[in-house]
C-alpha cells in the first residue's frame, strides 16, 4: 500500500503542475511590451491600412490611380532614396503631418494628416506625434534594398 501511495502522490504533483502549466500559459499575454517598437509597428500598419492604403496599395509600392495629378509614392523606397541609407524619420513624420510644410509642398493629393487627426479624430498633439511614430515604425518594416 504504500507504494501506491507514492505513486499517488507523484501523480497529485504532476497534474497539479500541469494544471498550473496549463492556466500559467493561457493567461500570459504574448503580445510584445505596449511601447516596444513591434507593437508601434503593429499599430502603425492598423493605421496604415486604414489612411495610406488606399493610394499607397496594401504593400506600400504605390497604386496607379488616374484621377491624381502625381501617383503615389512608392513608401518602400524611402530609405534607398537618401543618400545617408538611413530612414529618413524626420522627413517622413514632416510630410505626413503636413502642416509645417512650407505652402508649395502643400499644394498636394496627400492629404495634410496632421489636420486631420486634430480636427476629424481630435487628438491633442502629442497623440498625433504617437500616430506618426508609429506609422513611421510600420513603414521602417516595408523597406526594401
Amino acid at each position: 500500500m504504500k507504494r501506491n501511495s507514492h505513486l499517488f502522490t507523484r501523480s497529485t504533483w504532476a497534474l497539479l503542475v500541469l494544471g498550473m502549466l496549463y492556466f500559467g500559459l493561457n493567461s500570459c499575454d504574448f503580445s510584445p511590451p505596449e511601447h516596444s517598437r513591434v507593437a508601434q509597428a503593429e499599430r502603425g500598419k492598423a493605421h496604415y491600412d486604414k489612411y495610406c492604403s488606399s493610394c499607397h496599395g496594401p504593400d506600400g509600392k504605390g497604386l496607379q490611380i488616374d484621377s491624381l495629378e502625381r501617383q503615389p509614392a512608392n513608401l518602400t523606397y524611402l530609405t534607398r532614396n537618401y543618400e545617408s541609407n538611413e530612414f529618413p524619420v524626420l522627413a517622413v513624420a514632416r510630410m505626413i503631418d503636413g502642416r509645417k510644410l512650407s505652402k508649395s509642398h502643400q499644394d498636394r493629393d496627400m492629404p495634410l494628416w496632421g489636420d486631420v487627426f486634430a480636427q476629424e479624430e481630435l487628438m491633442d498633439e502629442s497623440q498625433i506625434k504617437g500616430r506618426l511614430a508609429e506609422l513611421i515604425a510600420y513603414l521602417m518594416t516595408i523597406q526594401e534594398g
